[in-house]
């Protein structure tokens, strides 16, 4: 939760934390206006210190922050120590800003049911007195409990019983402090929550604070801000695992698919080779260029393996047969303008002046071979029909 512009810096609800109870700073009821509420809590526990780092990512500037802390954090009393960072300047590469650390037992803050509420530090919203650079200090019935500022951040956290020390006696120690670390001690405010009349100027304190500090409404130092941020985390690192095996198994279905790819590849010019291969062999291994019917160039080239001497009918006989068939036939209109001959039978190309003359010469070589086939047949405009005719004996 963060406090933007005027509307919410005129609707909040000033309380303090005192003797494990709540009190509402200004004895003024609150208006229907009110959105949120602040605490205002006198931390015993309470340290701060800068950070920065060379990324932008919030949830890697806690995991840092925690690596680099981890021995403080797990070796403190009462159940740990938790961090909160303020982030002030942030870009894609880089961030900077402070880390709050509080003990886990003080973070049992109680809450007010009806409104969202900030857990800040009691001292935090009286920066606006000191201008940025100075010690404010909270000082009520048991607490002590100050922050030295340097142009608008807090450098130090200190806290003090109200039985064993004085409001003076905290400003003498970071007088001696400041000189000892050549820091500039700049101006002190003190404010007694011990008094009404100083407790109704919270209010209009924090006001100011916010409108010259605004990264002052991004401070939450409670056990629900904790709980959400680690939540976030929880899911952030769960998301980010679960990415990171749909990635692995994508990778591993994407080189699944890849190498079955290539070996279908592989396998296809194999085949593609082979039948090459066996092709060349069929036929002329010195024959180039596309052989338009590779049936009719595969029975001549078996013609031509089995040569002369097989079996068949002679020339004589193939040329008695033809003459027979125009002799059955003397109306028959066909020209005959190639012939070839072999041991298994004779291929014929002519033409014809329709398809039933075309069929009636085929036909007529029914009874003088076993097969007779047409192979090929077009219409040719002015001439008729040409056709390939294939008979085998």
């Amino acid at each position: 939760m963060i406090l933007k512009g005027t509307s919410d810096l005129d609707n909040i609800d000033f309380h303090r934390l005192a003797a494990g109870a709540l009190q509402r700073v200004s004895p003024v009821p609150p208006s229907r206006r009110v959105r949120r509420a602040v605490i205002l809590v006198p931390m015993r526990s309470l340290s701060v210190s800068a950070f920065a780092f060379p990324f932008g990512s919030v949830m890697r500037v806690r995991e840092a922050l925690r690596l680099q802390t981890l021995p403080f954090l797990s070796g403190a009393q009462a159940g740990g120590m938790e961090l909160f960072p303020t982030v002030l300047e942030r870009t894609p590469r880089s961030s900077a800003g402070m880390v709050w650390y509080a003990s886990a037992a003080e973070l049992d803050v109680p809450e007010l049911p009806a409104l969202p509420s900030l857990v800040w530090p009691a001292p935090l919203p009286l920066v606006s007195r000191v201008g940025g650079t100075g010690v404010t200090l909270w000082a009520d019935e048991e607490n002590l409990c100050s922050l030295l500022w340097n142009d608008g951040r807090p450098v130090l956290c200190r806290w003090c019983a109200r039985a064993k020390g004085t409001p003076e006696s905290e400003l003498a120690w970071y007088d001696r402090y400041c000189r000892s670390q050549e820091l500039e001690r700049g101006e002190s405010f003190v404010l007694d929550a011990t008094k009404p009349e100083a407790l109704r100027e919270v209010g209009a304190i924090a006001r100011e604070s916010l409108a010259l500090y605004p990264w002052i409404g991004t401070v939450n130092l409670s056990r629900t801000a904790l709980e959400g941020a680690m939540g976030l985390e929880r899911s952030v690192r769960l998301l980010t695992r679960v990415a990171g095996w749909v990635l692995l198994m994508g990778a591993l279905v994407l080189t699944g698919n890849v190498l079955r790819w290539h070996q279908v590849r592989s396998g296809a010019e194999a085949v593609r080779a082979r039948s090459e291969a066996l092709y060349r062999e069929a036929f002329e291994p010195g024959r180039t260029g596309r052989i338009g019917n590779p049936v009719t160039l595969a029975r001549d080239r078996i013609a031509e393996l089995r040569g002369s001497d097989a079996e068949g009918r002679s020339l004589e006989d193939v040329l008695a047969e033809l003459g027979g068939v125009f002799a059955e036939n003397p109306s028959m209109d066909v020209t005959l303008d190639v012939l070839r001959y072999n041991a298994e039978g004779l291929d014929c190309t002519g033409s014809a002046p329709d398809m039933s003359t075309v069929l009636t010469f085929r036909k007529a070589w029914e009874g003088r071979a076993a097969l007779s086939q047409l192979d090929n047949t077009q219409s040719v405009p002015g001439l008729g029909y040409r056709f390939d005719l294939r008979v085998r004996w």
